[in-house]
């Protein structure tokens, strides 16, 4: 009987030390430090658990990280935002693509990549703050079927697609704020985004086109696009420089803001100055397939407009597809079109006329179109000719509080728990060999 009891002692012991071994194994909160842990950053990604913080040291990086589903709940971090580069040299596609739910990525850099600089794709929860980007061939910081995010403190300039882009998100409860995008083909793109999509109190300075919510056939959402805010954003200088170009939107040259066939977007309190064509223009969007997407029931209110081209606010035509009509009010402008636009569709009013034929002319046309008029502005700089940015702020926030650390010699906390269970089965069998002579 006392050796059955003592088995029964051994198993339940080893039970609770296999239960907490499993424990340790899974529990969050550790500091990667690279290189000082680690050896490199993909290595520290592999190691990672959720809730893990990844601490970058200063140096150059080669990008190519990808962060896969199971990684949940990581923070990236870079010791210093100018000093943690990560430079693609123009062949590397990505510098870190997150396919995990609830990662940040903070306190970093990236140029010099062919496809994008920090990317999410098909996840829930993302953050993207203090991060700086140039000189890329196509997005600077990127989400897309992705939703539950911030994108905050972050700049990007010379992306020749979109600086930033949030798209087919339906709903996005996404946040874009206090970011800055210039010298890019298009400031901020989205394409059939849905609710909770808010830009606000940011800085668009000489690209293409500043902010273009958009919406198309043939992507992983369907259009059209909608229910967009966005509000106190300073728009500068719209299509006045050249700027690298690989999109097709590129075509929509020199507009501040524009809705390309979006609806019941809320454009407020922005300051929109010296636009090459168009301080603020809605205007269909004409597919392949022969469909169009009207640009209605949105709201312009509040904004502030002047030094524009053609004209400071403008409404195309939208081609019979009806829709509930635009509305305007309290804006401040110096010119429009149509010229008595304010009045026409002011809001609160049932609405006038369908816009104006000039305006259709110019902006309700394919891409295809779009491009070829955009050729014929001379050819576009080169992403990598772009020049880099001024230094940018770190993140003023501590790391987390009560990390622990990770040991890459082994002996950490899931390594000590397998030494005591070792000790722990010595003395057991100590036990055991004890009873038996005391039969």
């Amino acid at each position: 009987m006392r050796t059955l009891s003592c088995l029964a002692a051994v198993a339940f012991l080893l039970a609770a030390m296999t239960a907490t071994a499993s424990q340790t194994a899974v529990a969050p909160g550790r500091l990667i430090r690279v290189p000082e842990d680690v050896a490199t950053p993909r290595q520290a990604i592999e190691a990672a658990q959720p809730g893990d913080v990844i601490l970058l040291a200063d140096g150059t990086y080669d990008g190519g990280l990808v962060v896969p589903k199971g990684k949940t709940d990581l923070t990236i971090r870079g010791a210093s935002r100018s000093g943690v580069i990560f430079d693609g040299k123009g062949l590397n596609l990505n510098a870190i693509e997150v396919e995990a739910d609830r990662v940040t990525l903070e306190n970093l850099s990236a140029h010099d990549f062919d496809g994008n600089g920090f990317y999410w794709e098909q996840v829930e929860g993302f953050t993207g703050r203090y991060l700086t980007v140039w000189n890329v061939n196509l997005y600077g910081i990127y989400a897309t079927e992705s939703r539950g995010g911030i994108f905050e403190h972050s700049l990007v300039s010379g992306a020749a697609d979109a600086a930033f882009y949030v798209g087919e998100c339906q709903p996005c409860d996404t946040s874009v704020h206090d970011v800055e995008g210039r010298l890019s083909a298009i400031g901020y793109s989205g394409t059939n985004t849905g609710a909770g999509l808010e830009l606000v109190a940011s800085k668009w300075d000489r690209n293409g086109t500043g902010i273009l919510p958009n919406s198309f056939d043939e992507q992983a959402r369907p259009a059209p696009e909608s229910q967009s805010r966005i509000d106190g954003n300073t728009v500068v200088d719209s299509g006045t420089v050249p700027v690298p170009a690989h999109t097709p939107l590129a075509g929509y040259i020199g507009i501040g803001i524009g809705v390309l066939g979006g609806n019941a977007n809320v454009i407020t309190n922005n300051t929109i100055t010296g636009s090459d064509r168009y301080g603020i223009a809605l205007f269909p969007s004409l597919q392949r397939s022969g469909a169009v997407y009207a640009a209605s029931a949105n709201e312009i209110r509040g904004n502030t407009v002047s030094g524009s081209g053609t004209a400071d606010l403008a409404v195309a035509p939208m081609l019979g597809t009806g829709g509930d009509p635009n509305c305007f009010a309290e804006n401040t402008t110096d010119s429009s079109l149509p010229a008595n636009l304010a009045e026409v569709q002011a809001c609160g009013s049932a609405g006038g006329i369908d816009g104006d034929p000039s305006v259709g002319a110019d902006l309700s046309i394919p891409v295809p179109v779009a491009l070829d008029k955009l050729a014929t502005l001379g050819p576009r700089p080169d992403y990598r000719s772009m020049p880099a940015p001024e230094t940018q702020p770190n993140t003023p926030d501590a790391l987390p509080a009560g990390l622990r650390t990770y040991r890459s010699e082994g002996i950490g906390s899931t390594a000590l728990v397998g030494a005591a269970g070792a000790v722990a089965v010595i003395v057991v069998i100590g036990i055991l060999v004890v009873a038996r002579r005391r039969r």
